[in-house]
């Protein structure tokens, strides 16, 4: 065991969020309870339970990491992540609300009949939550492996069976509470990294990483020139480094140089249309309006969600970018190892061993872990609801009982628990907010037009409905599975860092195209009037 008192810190956060689970399972008695936990949240509590839900792996680790690596470009990630909600508040939240009961599903149910809406629904729901699934679980796997020394498999199969059982237990009430626990937990990690960082290292001035990181080349491009120096000197300290690659480097970008880690253009506007219209069709983001009581209270969740989101990523650019100089020769060494994943994923714990010990990087860890679990319980209880009310009540046994419909959900969860397992041995060295980047690619190209068209156009039809969410799944899913396997084109088209360009443009004119020739409007008028009632 390399570190028992980051370890105990972490198992003391773990066993907290299995009594909150355990704890409220006594409120969790009808399929209502397990889906929404009976619409009954207050809005400040789902607000920090969004908070918690949506600052995933990909936010605490996978950005800092990135931007440690890359520089300023990274934050574009968290730029997309954050923006998007402005949208959510003013567009979605209340109609959402208002229109549906549990799922995705269920909204376009309300205006259109027949079981291939639901079942399409529920296929998409299913993919873009395993895949989000997965990098938590790397996440995790990485995290241990760093902890205990245990080996990356070991810890993703004990993780990801941990976080099927909490969801298990608990259901929506206790996955809503550990989520706001764990919000707590990843704001006073990011804080206690910024200020421990400033403190020690940058004389109680935050603005000395923005200057100094205009002095730095990026681990990215400077590994094979930080190679030689550290070959020639092993005990080159971290400053001596970075003056020395930039000697030998006086003409290559800096960590605050636009470029870097998004190769142009092109990549840059798909990634940001990616992760800007992303957030419109996340399953396990948008289920937490359901569990309030009415549409104002769904907005005000997103509004307090959209404040602590902002404190947030403004800490996140300013430690990775902290990291990325006081961790410097351990970063270039990793990406000369060939170990990016591990780099990327836990520059944020080495930080917070580096501050303070193994007690500190015990909190940054618990951190993380929250991260992890908080979205990982939001995703499966989406997933599972999406299966059990779309699916098993709604189509297959419409006369199933509660305890069955309950049954099955739980059955569900475990299932998909273990296929996302799988899927994160095979991802291991991804970094996990590339893999979230790709999970909204494939949201933006499905649910966000449908949905926003459901509640918004008379004109839309049942048959588009169909044809945009199918094209979108199609193309998203090529493209981004040809990343993946590290495919350069298709049909001539370059294969880009996010799927969402192709994806949202061949979902969108199809929408248009086969509204245009299509009459089905469902019940246009009526599911229109509910969605923009006021509560």
């Amino acid at each position: 065991m390399e570190n028992p008192f980051a370890l105990g810190i972490v198992a003391l956060s773990i066993f907290i969020t299995f009594y909150i689970s355990w704890y409220s399972r006594r409120w969790t008695r009808t399929t209502t309870d397990f889906y929404v936990a009976g619409g009954q949240i207050p809005w400040k509590l789902n607000g920090l339970a969004m908070f918690g839900d949506y600052s995933s792996a990909a936010s605490f680790l996978g950005i800092a990491g990135a931007i440690a690596l890359s520089g300023l470009d990274s934050w574009w990630i968290a730029l997309g992540f954050f923006a998007a909600w402005i949208v959510v508040l003013f567009i979605l939240a209340g109609p959402l609300k208002n229109t549906g009961k549990f799922t995705v599903g269920d909204v376009l149910a309300s205006r259109f009949d027949g079981p291939v809406v639901k079942m399409l629904a529920m296929i998409i729901t299913i993919i873009i939550g395993t895949l989000y699934l997965v990098p938590q679980i790397v996440g995790a796997g990485h995290l241990f492996e760093l902890l205990l020394g245990w080996n990356y498999l070991t810890t993703v199969v004990i993780v990801g069976a941990l976080m099927g059982l909490l969801v298990v237990m608990g259901g929506m009430r206790g996955t809503t509470y550990n989520q706001a626990f764990q919000g707590i937990v990843l704001m006073f990690a990011m804080a206690a990294l910024l200020i421990l960082s400033v403190v020690l290292y940058f004389d109680f001035n935050p603005f000395n990483i923005l200057s100094m990181a205009g002095e730095t080349v990026p681990p990215s491009l400077a590994q094979a020139t930080a190679g030689g120096v550290m070959a020639a000197n092993p005990e080159v300290g971290a400053q001596a480094l970075i003056d020395a690659v930039r000697g030998e480097m006086a003409e290559a970008a800096t960590a605050m140089t636009p470029g870097v880690a998004v190769r142009d253009a092109l990549n840059q506007f798909s990634l940001v249309l990616g992760l800007f219209l992303g957030v419109l069709g996340l399953p396990h983001i948008l289920i937490r309006f359901y569990t309030v009581k009415d549409s104002k209270n769904a907005q005000k969740s997103a509004a307090a969600t959209i404040a602590g989101l902002a404190v947030f990523y403004i800490m996140v650019l300013f430690v990775g970018l902290a990291a990325m100089m006081l961790l410097y020769p351990d970063l270039n060494q990793l990406l000369l190892e060939g170990e990016r994943g591990k780099a990327t994923n836990m520059t944020v714990p080495m930080l917070g061993n580096m501050l303070g010990g193994e007690v500190f990087m015990g909190i940054i860890a618990a951190g993380a872990m929250a991260a992890m679990i908080s979205t990982s319980v939001g995703l499966l209880i989406s997933m599972t609801t999406s299966l059990s009310h779309d699916v098993y009540a709604g189509v297959l046994r419409p006369k199933s009982s509660e305890k069955e419909r309950l049954m099955f959900a739980k059955f569900g969860a475990a299932g998909l628990t273990i296929i996302a397992i799988l899927a994160s041995i095979w991802l291991k060295e991804e970094n996990v907010a590339v893999l979230v980047g790709m999970c909204f690619g494939i949201a933006a190209s499905t649910f966000a037009p449908v949905l926003v068209s459901v509640v918004w156009s008379k004109r839309l039809t049942k048959e588009a409905v169909i044809t945009a969410m199918s094209v979108g799944l199609v193309v998203s899913l090529t493209f981004t599975f040809a990343r993946f396997l590290n495919v350069d084109s298709i049909l001539g088209l370059p294969v880009l860092v996010n799927p969402a360009l192709y994806g949202v443009v061949a979902s969108v004119s199809s929408l248009i195209l086969v509204s245009y020739f299509t009459t089905n409007v469902g019940r246009a008028e009526e599911v229109l009037a509910i969605a923009h009632k006021e509560s």
